[in-house]
């Protein structure tokens, strides 16, 4: 009679655990990526709530102050920093049509891992040597908001 051997041998065994391992590896390196892919959307949305406040607040502002007073040197001025995030917001207004202002304003935030995110690569608000990386010379940010703002 014949014996029937049962069970894996011990190839088979590791060409299993090679397969597992290079699996796991593959699952988690994916749950780090969405795990910082989520922090970045987190924060996308606060830095884009923090934006839109900022525009809510220079909406209540009298309108024929607001060229003068959201302008580089002015008070408050065209430079705002978060509050939730470690970041500065910067307000652009095109007032060359006095019944109609364009805002622009742009945020941008170092995340926790340190990375940067919008031109403001050293988070000052202003426009350095070697930030405006897409040459239209405003920084640009991935929280950008531009309106139009009439008088009422």
């Amino acid at each position: 009679m014949k014996k029937l051997k049962a069970g894996f041998t011990l190839v088979e065994l590791l060409i299993v655990v090679a397969m597992l391992a290079v699996v796991i590896t593959g699952m988690i390196k994916l749950f780090i990526y969405t795990s910082v892919l989520a922090e970045i959307s987190g924060n996308k949305t606060v830095a884009v709530g923090e934006a839109q406040d900022m525009l809510e607040a220079i909406r209540e502002h009298n309108y024929d102050d607001i060229a003068v007073d959201y302008a580089s040197g002015g008070t408050p001025g065209n430079i705002f920093a978060l509050d939730e995030l470690n970041g500065k917001g910067v307000i652009y207004i095109d007032n060359s049509n006095p019944e109609l202002l364009i805002l622009k304003v742009v945020v941008s935030w170092r995340n926790k891992y340190g990375r940067i995110i919008g031109e403001d690569a050293n988070l000052n608000g202003d426009l350095d040597a070697g930030e405006d990386l897409d040459g239209d010379t405003d920084l640009s940010s991935p929280a950008t908001l531009i309106t139009m703002l009439t008088r009422r």
